[in-house]
Protein backbone atom coordinates (compact mmCIF):
# COMPACT_ATOMS: atom_id res chain seq x y z
CA UNK A 1 0.00 0.00 0.00
CA UNK A 2 1.04 3.50 -0.68
CA UNK A 3 1.14 6.35 1.51
CA UNK A 4 0.83 9.91 0.77
CA UNK A 5 3.59 11.67 2.80
CA UNK A 6 4.51 14.77 1.26
CA UNK A 7 6.55 18.13 2.77
CA UNK A 8 4.29 19.97 5.12
CA UNK A 9 3.41 23.64 3.96
CA UNK A 10 2.45 26.68 5.91
CA UNK A 11 -1.38 26.24 4.99
CA UNK A 12 -1.19 22.71 6.73
CA UNK A 13 -0.87 24.77 10.40
CA UNK A 14 -4.50 24.31 10.84
CA UNK A 15 -5.21 20.81 9.88
CA UNK A 16 -1.98 20.01 11.51
CA UNK A 17 -2.65 21.81 14.78
CA UNK A 18 -6.56 19.66 14.89
CA UNK A 19 -4.47 16.85 14.04
CA UNK A 20 -2.09 17.16 16.99
CA UNK A 21 -4.40 18.49 19.66
CA UNK A 22 -6.82 15.75 18.95
CA UNK A 23 -4.25 13.23 19.54
CA UNK A 24 -3.31 14.17 22.44
CA UNK A 25 -6.55 15.51 23.94
CA UNK A 26 -7.18 11.51 23.52
CA UNK A 27 -4.58 9.85 24.18
CA UNK A 28 -1.51 11.79 26.45
CA UNK A 29 -3.59 14.47 28.28
CA UNK A 30 -5.12 11.95 30.50
CA UNK A 31 -1.32 11.20 32.43
CA UNK A 32 -0.44 14.60 32.42
CA UNK A 33 -1.45 16.92 34.66
CA UNK A 34 -3.91 19.80 33.57
CA UNK A 35 -1.59 22.52 33.76
CA UNK A 36 0.49 20.59 31.61
CA UNK A 37 -1.91 19.91 29.25
CA UNK A 38 -3.02 23.41 28.42
CA UNK A 39 0.82 24.00 28.12
CA UNK A 40 0.74 21.65 25.12
CA UNK A 41 -2.58 22.79 23.68
CA UNK A 42 -1.76 26.73 23.97
CA UNK A 43 2.15 25.34 21.84
CA UNK A 44 0.33 23.45 19.39
CA UNK A 45 -2.09 26.28 18.08
CA UNK A 46 -1.70 26.68 14.06
CA UNK A 47 0.24 30.28 14.39
CA UNK A 48 2.72 28.67 16.49
CA UNK A 49 3.20 24.83 14.47
CA UNK A 50 3.55 27.77 11.51
CA UNK A 51 6.50 29.15 13.33
CA UNK A 52 7.84 25.61 14.73
CA UNK A 53 7.92 23.89 10.49
CA UNK A 54 9.09 27.32 8.91
CA UNK A 55 12.89 26.62 11.04
CA UNK A 56 12.41 23.34 10.99
CA UNK A 57 14.83 20.74 10.05
CA UNK A 58 11.95 18.59 8.53
CA UNK A 59 8.12 18.12 7.89
CA UNK A 60 6.31 16.07 6.90
CA UNK A 61 2.71 15.23 6.96
CA UNK A 62 0.39 12.43 5.87
CA UNK A 63 -2.57 12.79 3.49
CA UNK A 64 -5.49 10.71 2.63
CA UNK A 65 -8.11 12.35 0.76
CA UNK A 66 -7.03 16.25 1.33
CA UNK A 67 -6.79 15.30 5.09
CA UNK A 68 -4.30 15.33 7.20
CA UNK A 69 -3.82 12.41 9.08
CA UNK A 70 -0.24 12.07 10.09
CA UNK A 71 2.46 14.70 10.85
CA UNK A 72 6.37 14.36 11.73
CA UNK A 73 7.90 17.89 12.91
CA UNK A 74 11.48 17.54 13.53
CA UNK A 75 12.89 21.41 14.68
CA UNK A 76 16.70 19.64 14.11
CA UNK A 77 18.20 16.29 12.64
CA UNK A 78 18.68 14.51 15.91
CA UNK A 79 14.86 15.25 17.25
CA UNK A 80 11.73 14.42 16.64
CA UNK A 81 9.65 17.30 18.39
CA UNK A 82 5.80 16.19 17.15
CA UNK A 83 4.98 12.66 15.65
CA UNK A 84 0.64 12.29 15.34
CA UNK A 85 -1.10 10.01 13.81
CA UNK A 86 -4.98 11.17 13.65
CA UNK A 87 -6.42 9.10 16.57
CA UNK A 88 -9.36 6.85 13.91
CA UNK A 89 -6.23 6.11 11.78
CA UNK A 90 -3.69 4.36 14.33
CA UNK A 91 -2.42 0.97 13.33
CA UNK A 92 -2.60 1.79 8.87
CA UNK A 93 0.88 2.37 8.37
CA UNK A 94 0.95 5.94 8.93
CA UNK A 95 3.14 6.52 11.29
CA UNK A 96 5.57 4.26 9.29
CA UNK A 97 5.54 5.88 6.47
CA UNK A 98 6.31 9.23 7.71
CA UNK A 99 9.12 7.91 9.98
CA UNK A 100 10.75 6.30 6.84
CA UNK A 101 10.04 9.36 4.67
CA UNK A 102 12.06 11.17 7.74
CA UNK A 103 14.78 8.44 7.73
CA UNK A 104 15.45 9.14 4.07
CA UNK A 105 15.49 12.75 4.53
CA UNK A 106 18.27 12.56 6.87
CA UNK A 107 20.28 10.14 5.08
CA UNK A 108 20.46 12.24 2.53
CA UNK A 109 20.62 15.44 3.72
CA UNK A 110 22.12 14.64 7.38
CA UNK A 111 24.75 11.66 6.18
CA UNK A 112 26.90 12.51 9.36
CA UNK A 113 23.49 11.99 12.31
CA UNK A 114 23.30 8.93 13.48
CA UNK A 115 21.24 8.85 16.41
CA UNK A 116 17.62 10.45 16.91
CA UNK A 117 15.88 11.37 19.81
CA UNK A 118 11.86 11.82 21.29
CA UNK A 119 10.21 11.99 24.35
CA UNK A 120 7.27 9.10 24.22
CA UNK A 121 4.09 9.27 25.86
CA UNK A 122 3.21 6.13 27.43
CA UNK A 123 1.22 5.17 25.07
CA UNK A 124 3.44 5.38 22.47
CA UNK A 125 6.02 3.83 23.93
CA UNK A 126 4.82 0.50 21.87
CA UNK A 127 4.74 2.20 18.53
CA UNK A 128 8.42 3.71 18.66
CA UNK A 129 9.98 0.55 19.61
CA UNK A 130 7.87 -1.03 16.57
CA UNK A 131 10.03 1.67 14.87
CA UNK A 132 13.30 1.14 16.09
CA UNK A 133 13.67 3.24 19.00
CA UNK A 134 14.44 2.21 22.34
CA UNK A 135 14.19 3.39 25.75
CA UNK A 136 17.54 5.80 27.14
CA UNK A 137 15.41 6.99 30.25
CA UNK A 138 13.40 5.44 32.92
CA UNK A 139 9.85 7.19 32.61
CA UNK A 140 10.02 10.94 34.02
CA UNK A 141 7.89 13.59 34.67
CA UNK A 142 8.88 17.50 33.49
CA UNK A 143 6.42 20.15 34.75
CA UNK A 144 3.42 17.66 34.80
CA UNK A 145 3.94 15.97 31.21
CA UNK A 146 4.85 12.50 31.70
CA UNK A 147 7.36 11.02 28.97
CA UNK A 148 10.59 8.46 28.51
CA UNK A 149 13.06 9.63 26.30
CA UNK A 150 14.22 7.11 23.46
CA UNK A 151 16.77 6.86 20.34
CA UNK A 152 16.51 5.41 17.54
CA UNK A 153 20.26 4.30 16.14
CA UNK A 154 20.57 4.93 12.43
CA UNK A 155 22.92 2.58 11.23
CA UNK A 156 21.18 -0.18 12.97
CA UNK A 157 18.83 -0.93 10.21
CA UNK A 158 21.77 -0.99 7.48
CA UNK A 159 24.03 -3.59 10.07
CA UNK A 160 20.61 -6.10 10.25
CA UNK A 161 20.49 -6.21 6.74
CA UNK A 162 24.57 -7.27 6.42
Amino acid sequence: MTFPVRPAVPTDAIAISRLVQAGFLQHVAPDWEPSACEDFLRETTADKLAVAMAGATFTAVHVSVEEVTGVILMPRPTLVQLFFVAPDRLHHGIGRALWEAARTHLEEQHAEVKTVELNATPGALPAYRALGFFPISAPFRRRGAVATRMACWLPARGLERA
